[in-house]
This record gives structure tokens, C-alpha cells and sequence, in this order.
């Protein structure tokens, strides 16, 4: 059995800090050892390419001689950081949603990582060009386009569409989100302090917390309803719908005179899941006149 946790919240505030963390809180010690397991596969998938460079001696600065094997190392590991990224937004949703998760649930990822490559491209390009601009600007920005990943990963949104979206939920709580900001990085520095092991629940703490305040702005904010997951049936809505008045069989059947089941011939569902009248079965001697041609079936 699952449990969803449900954060509360102010009614002048898209999101409640305290809330969100203690969501945060709660999720790590029910999921710790899940989440340890992906964080230890993925870091041991990270590290590939710094051993490989290792092996191959392409470590170090840039030469002419090991220029194209830097490249291609690089490339590599980006692809992989990038789709650990994506992976653990998804990871953090499905602990969040108290769902079983996987280190298979995190690099299933890597199939958004064309549209998250895009969307963290021109996300930096801006933020870099803000911070130019006396910072400023580059905060704003860092803080309205940092949820365009879980749109992208959750909702299947384009790049574009991700960060319009990111910046919308942002609206109107940019500083609840630098004090989340600042809150997240002491719990990251209360972490180091302690001997540097408090870090892997202080990732987890401020992951789920992320994610759970992702969930809290995409619900207050109604120009973005249509994303919303639709709400659960009622108990009496599930029993009219369970009802032999609501059968659909009772009414679909154009065989039934009497509108009862017994009375209509029997319907099979195809692949296609469509509802169809099972065909008769037909006899050999009559088949051969099915099959022959029409003029000649006249002609008899």
C-alpha cells in the first residue's frame, strides 16, 4: 500500500517551506535505503569516465595528441550526469508518491535527454547573459527555469514548453524560492560538517523536497490546470459505474430488445479494444456461397 504526502500551505503562499522539507524529511527515513541504492549505482555509472581516462591516460590538460579523446570523454560523461539528473527528478516523484523505485527508474531517463539538452542549453545561455546584467537578473532567471527538468520528465513537455512552464509555476513565490534556496544549501553544509557522510541525507532531504515543491506551485497555479492530474472517482461515482444500469453492454447492444444481457448476442473485445458483436459461426457448404461472386450468387 502506498502513501502520498500531501504538504499544506498558507493561503497568501504557493507553497509552504517547512512543509515541503519536512516532506523531505519523512521521505529519506521511509525510502533511505532505496534511494541509497540509486545514488550508488548512478555513482558508480559517474565514475566510468574518470576511470577510463585514468586507464587511457587522457587525463590532464588538453593536447594535440589526447585532444579528441578529451572530447569524446567529455561528451560521454555529460550524457551521463545529464540523464542522472533527469533520473533522480523522476526517482525523487516516485518517492514522493510512496511508488517502488529502481536504479532502472532513474537511466529509463535518458530517453528526454534530447529535449532536457536543449531546455538546460538555452536555460544558461539566459542565465549566464542575467548574471552579466549586476547578477541579479541571472538569480531570477536560475530560480524560474529550475523546475523546466520535472515538466519534462513528468509531463513530456518540449524544451520551450518546459521552461515557460517553470517560469509560471515561479510567479509570484520567487522569494519563498530564495529562501528555499538558502535553506537547502545549509542543510548541505550541515551535512559536510558531519564528517562528510551527512551528505547523502542531506542529497535526499533537499531532492524530495525539491520535487515536492515542484508538486505545490504546479497545483496553485491555474493557468496550468491542464497538467494537473485528473482527481480520483468518488465511492458513489465508482458504484454507479459498477452498477448493471451503467453496463455498458445493457445499452451498446443493438441485438437486445429487452435491454438484458442474456438477451444480446455475446461481444468480444479486440485488440483494437473496440466493442464488436461476435460473428456467428458459419458452416463450410455455406461459406462457399459467401465466397463466391456476387453476379453469380444473382444468377443462381
Amino acid at each position: 500500500m502506498t502513501h502520498e504526502i500531501v504538504t499544506t500551505r498558507k493561503d497568501d503562499e504557493k507553497f509552504a517551506i517547512d512543509a515541503v522539507f519536512e516532506a523531505g524529511w519523512q521521505v529519506m527515513k521511509a525510502k533511505f535505503w532505496p534511494l541509497l541504492g540509486v545514488m550508488g549505482v548512478a555513482g558508480l555509472v559517474a565514475a566510468l569516465v574518470p576511470m577510463a581516462n585514468f586507464v587511457i591516460g587522457a587525463g590532464g590538460t588538453f593536447s594535440v595528441e589526447n585532444i579528441g579523446t578529451q572530447l569524446l570523454m567529455g561528451t560521454i560523461w555529460l550524457i551521463i550526469t545529464m540523464t542522472i539528473e533527469l533520473g533522480f527528478m523522476n526517482v525523487n516523484l516516485m518517492a514522493l508518491d510512496g511508488k517502488k523505485f529502481s536504479a532502472d527508474d532513474c537511466f529509463k531517463c535518458i530517453k528526454f535527454l534530447p529535449s532536457y539538452a536543449v531546455a538546460m542549453l538555452l536555460s544558461r545561455m539566459a542565465i549566464g547573459l542575467g548574471f552579466l546584467c549586476f547578477i541579479i537578473p541571472g538569480i531570477i532567471l536560475l530560480i524560474s527555469f529550475q523546475f523546466a527538468g520535472f515538466f519534462i520528465v513528468e509531463k513530456r513537455l518540449g524544451p520551450i514548453a518546459a521552461l515557460k512552464a517553470s517560469w509560471t509555476i515561479c510567479d509570484g513565490a520567487r522569494w519563498q524560492l530564495i529562501l528555499f534556496g538558502i535553506l537547502g544549501q545549509l542543510i548541505n553544509l550541515f551535512g559536510t560538517m558531519c564528517f562528510i557522510v551527512g551528505q547523502i541525507p542531506a542529497f535526499m532531504i533537499n531532492g524530495v523536497a525539491l520535487a515536492s515543491t515542484y508538486r505545490s506551485l504546479l497545483a496553485s497555479t491555474p493557468q496550468l490546470s491542464d497538467l494537473l492530474p485528473p482527481p480520483p472517482l468518488s465511492d458513489d461515482a465508482v458504484s454507479k459505474l459498477l452498477s448493471e444500469d451503467a453496463w455498458p453492454l445493457n445499452k451498446t447492444s443493438p441485438e437486445s430488445a429487452s435491454g438484458r444481457i442474456d438477451d444480446a448476442k455475446p461481444l468480444v473485445v479486440d485488440q483494437g479494444h473496440e466493442i464488436v458483436p461476435e460473428q456467428p459461426d458459419v458452416l463450410p457448404s455455406e461459406q462457399a456461397k459467401i465466397d463466391l461472386p456476387f453476379e453469380k450468387q444473382e444468377e443462381k
